[in-house]
């Protein structure tokens, strides 16, 4: 949840990742409307760290443009349903690895899309090539202690229990309590292959 320095923040060029149900490419100008509707909800804005509330199409055009200190700054992907038109559900995203081989992951699906499995279906095919570049060893993440289901998403897609801190809370304007979770990129591997097998 926290918000990452602005000098690592950058945008960078992302592929196209397709899963089962889902489609991950790098957002575009024509999402505003569709990234206004779903993140003007006090209760997504609420459980993330950066995101303002309200939202509006210029906090929606300062995100594309990678100035707004979301961990979702850096590797950036829209998700959308993966149906005969993709349709815009949400964003995830994870930091540029620091000189330990860390970075952050952040994500939000839009309310009426929750409970269905979407986000942990776009995290663990984020995970995959996050994992897969250079340098990235081990993805943190965190959510608030209240947020069973991003816990869970986690939790499902391999994250490890790390302990509690506060992170200040944009939304909200004060400091809340979060949970922190880490995932090596071992760990990872291991996983995958299990899934597999």
């Amino acid at each position: 949840m926290s918000a990452l320095p602005q000098d690592s923040i950058k945008s960078i060029e992302v592929p196209e990742r397709i899963t089962l149900r889902l489609v991950l490419k790098a957002p575009e100008e024509r999402d505003v409307p569709r990234l206004v509707e779903l993140a003007n909800n006090r209760a997504v804005a609420e459980s993330l760290a950066s995101m303002p509330h309200p939202y509006d199409a210029d906090c929606a055009r300062e995100w594309l443009a990678g100035k707004s200190g979301s961990r979702a700054d850096g590797y950036r992907f829209g998700i959308y349903l993966n149906i005969p038109e993709p349709a815009f559900i949400g964003i995830i995203g994870f930091s540029v690895p620091d000189e330990m081989g860390q970075s952050e992951l952040g994500y939000w699906i839009g309310e009426p899309y929750w409970g269905r499995g979407y986000a942990t279906e776009a995290v663990r095919s984020v995970l995959e090539y996050g994992f897969s570049l250079d340098g990235l060893t081990q993805m943190f993440g965190d959510c608030r202690i209240t947020n069973v289901g991003s816990r869970r998403v986690l939790e499902k897609s391999g994250f490890e229990y790390r302990g509690f801190a506060h992170s200040f809370c944009r939304a909200i304007g004060e400091e809340v309590p979060v949970d922190c979770f880490a995932l090596s990129k071992p760990r990872f591997r291991g996983l995958q292959i299990k899934r597999k097998g």
